[in-house]
């Protein structure tokens, strides 16, 4: 099946898309005519007509005005598109109307005012069609990312350091990252100087932004792929250049079983000492034959040693990433994740919606394996919050991403004590992320929720020559 859309205003044309593009996963949708299912927006000053079509003809036709409030518009555009899409399809989505990434945005308010769960959810199940559960849910990420949040000053700010190198690339995974091979190897070194390059003058920035570094996160790829002796490197800079005193959380992203080992752990140690230390190893999976399908090179008894070796090292602030609805799993594979990895004993799990993504291996093999429905994957999501709950995780950060199976959401679960605050500060946008590093993004917040974001080249060479010879 195709279908298509056409609008004659760039009104709206965001949540146009992406609302039909939810209500039909994985099929070709495009701008234009001659679709199977062809829909319509016409704007005609505050006047708007949605259109429906099968072969040609049409078979819902809905009309309504907008105001003159840009935001209430929005809303009134995208419940009158749900309305025709459901009244076609039979379907609803759990998160109604909502296309963007950081929905506990639009819930903050509702705490700020005091609301009670009860009277938030009934706001937004009328304003944005959310189902209760996620309106529950919604509400009280809102709660707890508040928490965190009020606890750092408007000057406070990020950084992240990018490391975009991996062993393998995953089957999923759409990010610019380079696989490990003699020639990314050979750059390490020089990768890891322009590094220090772009710090240098980054710390000049923040000096006269007069911001105050709070949390630093080494993501990736695999930051451990440059190797302990390049790491402590960064570390040196870091901590002859930062007030230490401001510093509250450091995020290394171990992530794989496969980059992390006794060196590592023996440096990383040595900074916990001083800072709280966040150490990430993510199996994504308990499932080996899962692992080998998305291109892991190793099993979760390696992930159980790599645990275990941390914790041998004094590592407590471990999370760790699992992936919902990953190709040929099943919901007792999924379960048995869960169980898995709460024997490992993390401070925090954050659980992931399989997103299949534009640029990624798995968008243009999806059709080799079978994916669960939509129904299963959010049973498996109510059932991954009532059994974390249990155990005294509390949901303290939440995004969701375009594509994701049954427009659902990821969402980080930690104990109480255990939040991340650079998820949270980084997915709220009110305070600055210096980012430096291949494919990094900095993000500078102004007034009035202005936000300017700086890009830094994909390319690894590229990036290293436009940062040495500048």
């Amino acid at each position: 099946m195709k279908i298509t859309y056409y609008s004659n205003s760039q009104k709206f044309l965001y949540d146009f898309q992406h609302i039909i593009r939810a209500f039909y996963p994985g099929v070709e949708i495009k701008f234009g005519n001659g679709g199977d299912v062809h829909f319509e927006a016409l704007f005609e000053n505050s006047f708007v007509t949605i259109k429906a079509k099968k072969a040609g003809k049409e078979i819902l036709v809905r009309s309504f005005m907008l105001t003159d409030d840009e935001h209430e518009s929005k809303k009134i555009f995208g419940r009158n598109l749900y309305d025709v899409l459901k009244a076609l399809t039979g379907k609803e989505l759990p998160w109604g109307i909502l296309t963007g990434i950081r929905p506990t945005k639009i819930a903050y308010p509702l705490v700020e005012a005091k609301l009670s769960a009860g009277e938030a959810c009934e706001y937004l199940q009328r304003e944005y069609y959310i189902a209760k559960k996620k309106g529950l849910l919604l509400f009280e990420v809102a709660q707890n990312e508040i928490d965190v949040l009020n606890k750092v000053d408007p000057l406070a700010a990020c950084l992240y350091i990018g490391i975009p190198i991996c062993p393998t690339k995953c089957l999923y995974c759409s990010f610019s990252c380079n696989e490990l091979n003699r020639e990314t190897e050979s750059l390490l070194d020089l990768y890891t100087q322009a590094l220090l390059t772009e710090l240098e003058r980054t710390y000049e920035i923040i000096e006269k932004n007069k911001n105050r570094i709070v949390a630093i996160y080494f993501g990736g790829g695999s930051p451990a792929i440059l190797g302990a002796g390049n790491i402590k490197k960064i570390f040196e800079s870091l901590l002859a250049s930062l007030n230490k005193e401001d510093i509250r959380e450091i995020t290394f992203e171990a992530g794989r079983p496969d980059t992390i080992d006794q060196s590592l752990l023996e440096l990383l140690s040595v900074y916990k000492r001083d800072f709280n230390m966040r150490l990430c190893i993510n199996p994504q999976t308990s499932n080996d034959r899962t692992l080998q399908i998305i291109g892991r090179n190793h099993t979760f008894e390696d992930i159980k040693r790599a645990f275990e070796l941390a914790k041998e090292y004094g590592f407590e602030n471990i999370n760790s990433d699992v992936i919902l609805g990953l190709p040929n799993e099943s919901e007792e594979d999924f379960q048995k994740t869960i169980y898995d990895v709460l024997n490992l004993n993390p401070a925090s799990i954050t659980v992931h919606t399989l997103s299949i993504k534009r640029a990624s291996l798995l968008r243009f093999r999806w059709q080799e394996y079978r994916f669960m429905d939509e129904g299963t994957v959010n049973n498996l999501l109510d059932w991954t919050k009532s059994i974390l709950s249990a155990e005294r995780y509390i949901p303290y950060y939440m995004y969701r991403q375009k594509n994701m199976i049954g427009n659902f959401e990821n969402v980080g679960y930690s104990k109480r004590g255990f939040e991340g605050l650079y998820n949270v500060m980084i997915m709220q946008e009110r305070h600055n992320i210096y980012a430096c590093g291949a494919k990094a993004v900095s993000k500078f917040v102004f007034e009035n929720d202005r936000i300017e974001r700086v890009f830094n080249p994909a390319d690894i060479q590229l990036y290293i020559s436009r940062i040495l010879n500048v």
